[in-house]
């Protein structure tokens, strides 16, 4: 089959990932996959296609935005020259399926691209999803709904769209050859992904400031860039719990080996996450994870056999959490043992594309 995904471009965030995840996954099995950049091409996704052999466009198809009027002005007066793109488009690709991320893409460009398209939905149903004007719209000219988690679906049932075309297509990650084996003294615990609220940066370090007057010796990597108001907030509470010592800003580290090489617990405590890629990264890499018990994180770890599931928000059931991990070596090892083997049958990159070829087949 052909396939027309739209991806993002000037940034790699979890949608970016798996979406390229899944076209490298179509193309191992013999589909034809093109990618339809946003425009801003002066991140790393053109490049990161480029690597993978999937052909690429870049069309300036941009999106309507109620509090930025001069973003929506721009999109209005690039929307015939992207429109004529898209046509010479899918005169050349002639698409059986066209991706779609997002509601605003999808209705943009359903006038243009006549076959069957799926939302994929990576992150919370849109607001627009919850108005039934414009679920009336998408209706007609959708044919599934994927959600990457049970999650996400059961947020996608609480909206107006048809149930019936709801598709559950879990995520994938890679599976490295060999685990990661590195046990430190003291040991590394990583927070990976980007530094917003939702993740609960602030949390994790409260739980830290516990450990550290109990005595209990670790190190945490935060590994994500530098910016905006959260990350000042997050740099001011780092001083004022004096973690300064024991706490370590990465940065953005683009390999993945190196990445979880240099952890030995990934910690994510963030709440309502529409999948978790880093806690299926990392258990691929045999490491342990402590999780909050909310979102998807629950469907990707078993409490207690391949990770530690603690109350959201709560720091000291997070310090407790971290606390037996920290000190037992052989149950990271077994968690993080119990934890790969649950990737490796159920979130790998092939249990993905078979998913999202099954619930293609089976779309009404």
């Amino acid at each position: 089959m052909r396939f027309l995904f739209f991806t993002g471009g000037s940034t790699v965030g979890g949608m970016e990932t798996a979406f390229l995840s899944l076209m490298k996954g179509l193309v191992a099995r013999g589909h034809q996959v093109t990618a339809i950049v946003s425009g801003w091409t002066d991140g790393e996704v053109p490049r990161l296609l480029d690597q993978a052999g999937i052909p690429q466009h870049e069309v300036p198809l941009g999106r309507f935005y109620v509090s930025n009027p001069v973003f929506t002005w721009h999109t209005l007066r690039r929307m015939p020259a992207a429109r004529r793109q898209l046509r010479d488009i899918a005169a050349d690709v002639r698409p059986d399926w066209v991706i779609s991320p997002d509601v605003q893409t999808l209705l943009l460009s359903a006038s243009i691209l006549r076959t069957r398209r799926a939302l994929f939905l990576q992150s919370l149903p849109e607001r627009l999803m919850q108005h039934r004007w414009a679920v009336g719209l998408l209706d007609r000219r959708l044919d599934r709904v994927l959600c990457c988690s049970q999650f996400i679906a059961e947020c996608a049932r609480s909206t107006p769209v048809d149930p019936a075309k709801l598709a559950i297509v879990p995520n994938g990650v890679p599976m490295p050859a060999t685990p990661s084996v590195a046990q430190r003294t003291p040991p590394r615990l990583a927070i990976v992904g980007r530094i917003v609220a939702q993740k609960q940066h602030l949390v994790l370090l409260e739980a830290c400031a516990l450990l550290k007057r109990r005595g209990v010796d670790c190190r945490l990597d935060i590994v994500g860039t530098k910016g905006g108001d959260f990350s000042d907030a997050v740099e001011r509470r780092i001083a004022a719990l004096g973690l300064a010592g024991q706490v370590h800003w990465k940065g953005f580290v683009a390999d993945r080996d190196r990445l979880y090489g240099d952890v030995d617990i990934l910690a994510a405590p963030a709440v309502d996450e529409p999948f978790g890629l880093t806690v299926a990264e990392a258990g691929a890499y045999g490491l342990p994870v402590v999780a909050a018990r909310s979102g998807a994180f629950p469907e990707l770890i078993e409490d207690g056999r391949t990770g530690v599931l603690f109350a959201p928000g709560d720091a000291a059931d997070l310090a407790r959490s971290l606390e037996r991990l920290v000190v037992d070596t052989d149950l990271r090892r077994r968690l993080g043992a119990a934890a790969r083997a649950r990737v490796a049958s159920t979130f790998t990159i092939d249990a993905m594309t078979e998913c999202f070829l099954k619930a293609c087949a089976t779309s009404r």
